[in-house]
């Protein structure tokens, strides 16, 4: 948790200093939230399943084995990243979705997707090396060469500042996690089967994107809507917003990795746990900074605050229903339940393109947010049910057939 709300608070402060201090204008700053945003569903879509994967077989593999299966997993992310990248550009082109994005913002767009893909995996492998602390290292230099890098960039006069930044970043701690996974010592362990990897893979490929996919599509949204600069106002909303997103995500995460290693014994306990920590941090927070949505954006330029308080208000109350939503898709990783993983952001993404336009029209940038919030509301309620059920002990239905792998001492 601490490593995903550290990353969360150092991307807020990124767009804090190219809107503050950078001055940078609305319109760059909405076309860079936009650039990186469509950045991160290419490689939200790109890693696929191979980061659960890998938490599966990495624990009983060999060192080698373990560095074979990252390296194949990254060079196929990377792969569907790049034709994802093709297609969705192909796609804005031909229908004007995404106006004034010309070929170098398409370039960095699959650019942070394959990066991305690159890092995340390289998470997903220390994780399941049960090692946060290098994925922690890692996230400490992205977040600071996100910190440093815009003023060099800025000098250099060089264009797209916001996600070239972003990319650069990326890269820097790319380069720093090889050399932490380097350090990691050998070990002896089986040799599992291409077959068996790339198997799991595709039972979870859905499973990445149900998560953060239909949020992030919301910034391109309000583009073909409103246009740049108010994807700017709500990008900033949603970048102070997601703290408290990435928060339930991660105790989210930690509760499926230890259910993923300890299997249908430790799913009970685990729940609990979430649950708790879920009531006791996440839901206070999402209160207090419903509260305080009105100042919270007031260091930003005004028309920030003016615009993006009230929308940063109702993103906070959507965490209510959210974070149920997030436990429960761990839950579904877990027990590897693809048909209900694509449901879901399937049906989120079709009820924000149905209710984001309807609101919109009515409300302004509040409307969108509004959207967001209700569309999430059955799933969120049907999966705070579920996950009640749940804690309780009631015996799950059999997962599919999985072999085992054993897990280190």
């Amino acid at each position: 948790m601490l490593n995903t709300i550290t990353g969360a608070a150092a991307g807020l402060l990124f767009w804090f200093l190219l809107a503050r201090l950078a001055a940078l204008p609305p319109d760059q700053i909405g076309f860079g939230y936009a650039i990186v945003a469509l950045g991160t569903v290419v490689g939200l879509v790109g890693k696929a399943g191979f980061d659960l994967a890998l938490l599966r077989t990495v624990p009983g593999a060999s060192h080698a084995q373990a560095m074979r299966l990252l390296r194949l997993s990254t060079l196929l992310g990377c792969s569907l990243a790049l034709l994802l990248t093709i297609a969705l550009a192909g796609f804005s082109f031909l229908t004007r979705v995404v106006t004034r994005m010309a070929t170098p913002g398409w370039i960095l767009v699959g650019a942070i997707g394959a990066l991305l893909v690159i890092t995340w995996l390289q998470d997903a492998y220390f994780l399941a090396e049960g090692d946060a602390r290098r994925s922690f290292l890692r996230n400490l230099v992205f977040s600071g060469a996100r910190l440093l890098l815009p003023f060099p960039v800025l000098f250099l006069a060089l264009p797209h500042v916001a996600a070239l930044t972003w990319a650069l970043a990326l890269g820097l701690s790319a380069v720093a996690a090889a050399v932490l996974a380097a350090r990691i010592p050998a070990r002896e362990g089986r040799d599992v089967p291409r077959r068996e990897f790339l198997t799991s893979a595709v039972r979870n490929i859905s499973g990445s994107a149900a998560e953060f996919l239909p949020g992030l599509l919301l910034a391109p949204m309000v583009i073909a809507l409103d246009g740049p600069e108010a994807a700017a106002y709500f990008g900033i909303a949603w970048s102070a917003a997601s703290l408290l997103f990435f928060a339930s995500a991660a105790m989210s995460r930690s509760a499926l990795a230890e259910m993923v290693r300890n299997g249908d014994q430790g799913q009970t306990s685990a729940i609990r746990r979430g649950i708790h920590h879920h009531l006791w941090l996440v839901l206070p927070a999402a209160l207090l900074g419903a509260a305080l949505a009105p100042y919270a954006l007031r260091l930003f330029p005004p028309a920030y605050a003016a615009q993006g308080g009230p929308v940063l208000a109702v993103l906070c109350l959507s965490t209510i229903v959210v974070a149920p939503s997030y436990f429960y898709l761990a839950w579904l990783r877990a027990r590897e339940r693809p048909v209900a993983l694509v449901a879901f952001p399937l049906a989120m993404v079709l009820a924000l393109a149905i209710l984001a336009p309807l609101f919109e029209a009515r409300f302004g940038l509040v409307g969108v947010a509004l959207a967001w919030l209700i569309a999430n509301a059955p799933f969120g309620g049907y999966a705070a049910w579920r996950l009640h059920v749940l804690a309780r002990g009631a015996t799950p239905r059999p997962s599919p057939t999985i072999i085992p792998t054993p897990q280190p001492e």
